[in-house]
């Protein structure tokens, strides 16, 4: 197993800001050429008692496959989703730990850039299946982007987001 290298983040985020009272407050990290999040959902979270709800969990699904296209395709900027499919095998639990695991898929026409994820259980089962199609922002968004995004004292980071993202 590599080194856990982790990914910056922006603090109003839904899904990664540390100052949204509202959000997931996820960390992203990279490890073994893949981008993961360790996530425990709150009961705040549900869709039926007990369930996650599916657009909480496709909202981490398409960040974290949308940082595994910047971060291992050939993109020096950020992407925007263009694309979005999840399949839903099984409910996902509330309150228990969920690993999301997403990686890059693929170059495709235009400069679109592909990539697919899926969320498991504890035990490893898979309850949650995605795949997602994404295209690079222009130069003047990345811009303003970068200027909002938070690095923590004392994480090791990726070295493309420590090149690109500050």
């Amino acid at each position: 197993m590599s080194e856990k290298l982790y990914l910056p983040y922006s603090t109003g985020c839904f899904v990664c800001g540390s100052d949204n009272p509202h959000g997931l407050q996820v960390m992203f990290y990279v490890e073994d050429d893949k981008v993961h999040v360790d996530l425990k959902l709150a009961d705040y979270f549900n869709s039926y008692r007990k369930v996650a709800h599916g657009g909480v969990l496709s909202s981490v699904l398409d960040e974290a496959m949308g940082w595994a296209a910047f971060i291992f395709s050939d993109s020096k900027m950020f992407l925007f989703t263009r694309e979005l499919t999840v399949t839903y095998k099984k409910n996902a639990p509330l309150d228990e730990p969920l690993l999301i695991t997403t990686e890059f898929a693929g170059m495709e026409k235009g400069g679109m850039v592909s990539a697919r994820g899926r969320i498991t259980d504890k035990d490893g089962k898979v309850l949650t299946m995605a795949k997602g199609l994404f295209f690079p922002m222009l130069p003047e968004k990345m811009e303003e982007t970068k200027s909002y995004l938070r690095f923590d004292e004392g994480l090791k980071y990726h070295p493309k987001a420590l090149e690109l993202c500050r």
